[in-house]
């Protein structure tokens, strides 16, 4: 019996290695940044699932029995890992009993094809040969659908719901809102879907175009996850110490008996950070530099700008750094500056940035902005 070379196995060996060398790069990685850990075993998890489906690919189980139930499938591990990463990269990690709680159905999964990949070759082969217990093997696959569905949707609106935390930390959202985190999910959906539509769908178009393409996609797919996952900083990390932090906090509190006046009078220290001192040049500002700086707590600078201007902490900056960038535009001596130097110069990070901040703010794009104030 001959090994059974094909184009599918060869694209999921490619993915394996790629997704093993990047996970175990975001493992180390997770050394400074803690959640990266997670991530990390979610390829790892995630490539090697493709290990079992390589060896049916080839045909090695046909002369190598030996091999079967390589306790190698984590359907119940791998989204639910996804999603602890999430919740840990936004600073909102769970308990170590609920994680225990996510998790146990992808390590009971793991023992219990341990203990099968153990077995002794002639009882291997009566339990593989068992048609009860091939049926109960499906109907345990099949029920780690929906619980990895009901993750991948958990997943999404925990994303979703933290869009109005970034916008309220951060003057700069780029990079923040984990949409790629959101299109690894519904790839994921998408791909559950697939499979399912398998079970009861056979043929030729499977075999001969949707399989090699979805092995195509998912070495694209592993590589862009390793990437996104690498360049992804750990959220919601508040930059006062746990001393400075409270002394700011009591000296606030101290006064804050006529909230009244006392906003109207840390909002007027916030404007002369703005207009006088030109905070908001720091293309990375965050609420957490804004609260040292006027030594209140962040949650009393957030409610307070939301109070007084009506404005999340993020529109707030974003206004003043729109408003330099007119006057940039409309000075003449900076007519050698381009659209990236005028982003810059305003405090933006990029240039899409500062395209989309500003059109948001002004209903016109910058060219159009000084194109008319020159006439």
């Amino acid at each position: 019996m001959e090994i059974n070379y094909n184009i599918i196995s060869l694209i999921d060996i490619l993915g394996l290695v790629q997704g093993v060398f990047l996970g175990l790069i975001l493992v180390v990685e997770s050394k400074r940044i803690k959640p990266k850990l997670f991530l990390g075993l979610f390829l790892l998890a995630y490539s090697a699932e493709l290990l079992n489906s390589i060896l049916g690919d080839l045909n090695i189980l046909e002369f190598k029995p030996s091999l079967l139930y390589l306790p190698l499938d984590f359907r119940y591990l791998t989204i639910p890992l996804f999603y602890l990463y999430i919740k840990r990269i936004f600073n909102s990690p769970l308990t170590k009993k609920k994680n225990l709680l996510i998790l146990l159905p992808g390590i009971i999964e793991f023992l219990f094809f341990a203990i099968l990949f153990v077995l002794n070759l002639d009882t291997k082969l009566r339990i593989h040969n068992s048609e009860n217990f091939s049926d109960g093997i499906f109907l345990f696959a099949i029920l780690s659908y929906p619980y990895s569905i009901y993750y991948a949707i958990l997943t999404i609106k925990f994303i979703n719901k933290q869009k109005k935390n970034v916008e309220d930390y951060y003057s700069n959202t780029e990079g923040k809102l984990l949409t790629w985190a959101k299109g690894v999910m519904v790839f994921l959906l998408f791909f559950i879907l697939i499979i399912i539509s398998t079970i009861f769908v056979e043929g030729k178009f499977y075999t001969d175009y949707m399989y090699p393409f979805i092995s195509s996609v998912n070495v694209i797919f592993i590589f862009w996850i390793g990437i996104s996952g690498l360049r992804q900083p750990k959220l919601f990390v508040s930059k006062n110490s746990i001393t400075k932090k409270e002394n700011i906090e009591s000296s606030f509190n101290e006064n804050s008996k006529n909230k009244s006046i006392i906003n109207k009078t840390y909002y007027k220290k916030l404007i002369e950070l703005m207009v006088a001192e030109k905070m908001f040049l720091e293309p990375n500002l965050s609420l957490a530099d804004v609260s040292i700086k006027l030594k209140i707590p962040q949650r009393n600078l957030s409610e307070l700008i939301r109070e007084e201007s009506d404005k999340n902490f993020n529109q707030f900056v974003n206004y003043y750094r729109v408003e330099e960038a007119k006057k940039l535009l409309l000075d003449s001596s900076n007519n050698h500056l381009n659209m990236l130097g005028i982003a810059f110069n305003s405090g933006f990070s990029s240039k899409a940035t500062f395209y989309s901040v500003f059109k948001k703010h002004t209903s016109q794009t910058p060219t159009v902005f000084k194109n008319s104030g020159l006439t």
